[in-house]
This record gives C-alpha cells, structure tokens and sequence, in this order.
C-alpha cells in the first residue's frame, strides 16, 4: 500500500440524543452511542487557509469508512492538480455499523433508522465546528447519499453542494426477489436476502482474505479498496455475538478466527425494518408507537420496509444545495426512468436551488460500473466529482464575496436595526384623537 497523503486523525464523537425508533438501543432511550469518526487531513496543507474546503461523507450500508480512502487520495490529487485545497475530509462509521459498531456493542438495539446518522452528522459538525469551516461539501454513496440528503434537508444551507454516488433515494423499494413476491406474496429485498444468509465467520484473516480474492463480488473492487476491506472489514473473535471457546487453540502464523467488523445483523437490521403484523390492504390498525411512518396499504410493506428513501425523495424538491449524481449503468437503482425521476425533482421546489433549469443539478453516467461505485470506479468517480466541484467552489467564492462586500458596508449599528427600505414600507399606524375620559372612566 502507498504512503498516504493525509494525516489520519481519529475522533470518538457522541451521537443525537434519542433515537428515531425506541428498539435502536439496548437498555435504556437515554443510552449513549458513540461514532468512530476519522478526519483525513491533507499533508501539503497544514495550514489551511479561508475557502479551502471541508468534505463531510457519508458511507454505503455495510462498508467501513475506510473503503473510502483510495477515492480521497484520487479526489485529493485530481484537486491539487486543479487548484482546489481541501481543508480535511470526515467520515464517520454509522452507529451501528463499522468502527463505532465495536464501541457500541454492548448499548446496541435492533431497530437503526436512516434518520439517525443524518441527525448524528449534524451533532458531529457542532461539536467539531471550529475544525470544518465554509464552504463545507458532501459526497455520499448508497445509503450515506440519503443520509446527506436528509441532513441538507434539515439544514438546507449547511452544505453548499453535494455529490451522490448511486444514493438510494426513490419512490419505491428496489431489488425485491420477484420469486419470493410471486411464490409467498412477501416482499424482500435482494439485499436483506443476501445479507441475511451471508457468511460471517472465517477460520482466520488469511483465509477470509483468499476467499474474497476468489470471488468475482470483490474481484470487481479497485485492489486499493480490497485491501482496505480485508484490514478494516474484518475483526477477530471473540465479540458479543460470536464468543470464543478459551480452550480454542490459535495458529500463531493465521491469527484467530475473524468476523464482519459490522455484524451481519445490524447490516440486514439496516436493510429492513420489520412488519410481520400488517398485511398490505387489512383492516387491522397500524401501531403508531411502534410503526408510526408504515403504510400498511403500500403492497411492498410486508414483512419488511424502509420508509426513509420514498419519504426523502418526496422532499427532494425542497433540496438546496446543488447536486452531481453519479450513475451506474449496472445498477437497479440507476435504470432509465429512476434516474429521470431524481433529475426532474431534484431542488425544483420553492427553497429549492432550481434545479436542473437552473444549472444546479446535473448527472454522470458510468455504464460499465455496478452501484459499488465508491469501490468498483474510483479514478472515474474522482474525476467527476472534482469537475464538479471546482466550479461549484468558484460560485461560493463568488457569492461568498458579494455578501461581504455588501454586507461590509453596514455599521455595527446599521447591522441590528431596521433600515430606511425597511421604514419606507412600514408606515406608522393611523391613530385615532384622543378622546375626552366621561365622568369615572379610566384613561387605561
């Protein structure tokens, strides 16, 4: 592996307080999580200065905030080569998953929420605020593009554009196993069904590295992201779930047994949500405490859903800042009319940043890649999220100058009070004259 150009800094950051759903944690509603964030700060700037940029990235269900790294190191010399001096880039392992998995395995429930990592990003940025000034940009793939969305949605000028590799926001549930919908009437997604029966125990690091070697999933990885898989996807035993017998002998040379660093359960967990008591079209009631966001009538409901994409691209139009999707030609997600659909309502609303008509959405299309983009096209990806970016910097500056410039003019004073513009269209409301007070009235 090459000597990398950032400094890698490790943070352990409090989440939100509260989880969406009461199931998420394993004792208490109050119980702390925790996530492993890492800061990736450039070696050939140590001294940042005003308008370099701030990364804020989100990851893909089940795949470490480390996967990610050849595509900053890609990102960060197609930059340099261009002008463009990032400030650091953050990255942070979901609650439940990664990293922060092993720092919450014993606080852990069985009920994660998509709404829950945008919430905990935004609690990240406060208390690291010093640390990620303007302009701050978001690149998330999969699941951690809806999560961005989501949190550019809550706070709609806190990012000032974003770039979403294949983001898993749409009207409808993907990837469900038609056989299973046709033969059981269920839907399951392609990926809950994988996920679910996937092997997650390997006799030791070695062996788990030549099977994934052997495989044509990981074979369709930039070898720089297998790498990182096989040192950061994996942990040895004992954990919670798989405890480790103390008379087990340890080959000295392999290592002991490993497992997914992000449990398999809190993958699928992650994947769908349960249903097992409302059949689509029944009469019987929804629960609201338990399953307040299910529609019961949606035929795609039972015995799993995932509310979150369908509720965040409803919103898409409200989006404001710009958007680079990043589509892939072998994706279920990136078929013709869903890729249409994201272009046609992305930022279109009022609050909104106009849009495709405006010059501020836009997509790439990369027809031989899968939706692991983050890990199948990494120089691809790279190349077309700084082409993106670079003139999206230059329009911060722009706007970002304009402001001050007028801005600058006002006094301190002038900064607080309402101005002439501002009396000119108040105008003081008529009085009647003072009446005389009769015999025993009060002028009050």
């Amino acid at each position: 592996m090459s000597s990398s150009p950032f400094r890698i800094v490790e943070h352990v950051v409090p989440t939100q307080h509260i989880r969406e759903y009461p199931g998420a944690t394993a004792t208490d509603q109050e119980e702390p999580l925790h996530l492993a964030v890492k800061q990736y700060i450039p070696l050939d700037n140590p001294n940042p200065q005003p308008g370099d940029i701030t990364i804020l990235a989100a990851h893909a269900n089940g795949f470490p905030k480390e996967l990610y790294e050849p595509l900053w190191e890609e990102i960060h010399a197609r930059s340099k080569q261009n002008g463009m001096r990032i400030r650091s880039i953050w990255m942070a392992d979901v609650a439940q998953e990664g990293q922060s998995s092993v720092i919450n395995e014993h606080s852990l429930g069985n009920d994660p929420s998509w709404f829950d990592h945008p919430r905990d990003l935004l609690h990240l940025v406060n208390v690291k605020r010093a640390e990620m000034p303007r302009p701050i940009v978001g690149i998330g793939h999969s699941m951690g593009g809806a999560h961005l969305a989501q949190l550019c949605l809550m706070h709609p000028r806190l990012i000032h554009t974003l770039v979403l590799l294949d983001p898993v926001i749409q009207r409808q549930t993907t990837q469900l196993d038609g056989l299973s919908l046709q033969i059981n009437k269920r839907a399951i997604a392609k990926t809950t069904q994988l996920s679910t029966h996937r092997r997650d125990i390997w006799p030791s690091r070695q062996a788990a590295a030549e099977g994934f070697r052997r495989s044509p999933f990981y074979q369709a990885w930039d070898p720089r992201v297998l790498s990182r898989w096989i040192e950061h996807g994996l942990r040895d035993l004992p954990t919670a779930i798989h405890p480790l017998d103390p008379k087990t002998p340890i080959d000295k040379t392999t290592g002991p047994p490993v497992t997914l660093r992000t449990p398999l359960h809190q993958e699928v967990f992650t994947f769908s949500r349960p249903n097992y008591t409302n059949i689509p079209n029944s009469t019987k009631p929804v629960n609201r405490v338990t399953h307040p966001d299910l529609d019961a009538t949606h035929e795609h409901s039972y015995p799993f859903y995932r509310p979150e994409p369908a509720r965040i691209f409803s919103q898409l139009p409200f989006l404001r800042p710009s958007v680079l999707y990043i589509f892939a030609g072998k994706s279920d997600m990136c078929i013709p009319s869903m890729r249409a659909d994201k272009l046609a309502n992305t930022g279109t609303a009022v609050g909104g940043s106009g849009g495709v008509a405006a010059g501020r959405v836009r997509d790439v299309f990369l027809e031989d890649f899968g939706h692991l983009l983050a890990q199948e096209a990494v120089n691809e990806c790279a190349d077309a999220a700084v082409s993106w970016l670079v003139p999206e910097i230059h329009r911060w500056r722009a706007e970002e100058e304009s402001f001050r410039a007028a801005w600058g003019q006002k006094s301190k004073i002038e900064k607080v009070t309402v101005d002439a513009e501002w009396l000119k269209n108040v105008p003081a409301p008529a009085r009647s004259p003072n009446k005389p007070a009769q015999n025993g009235e009060s002028k009050l």
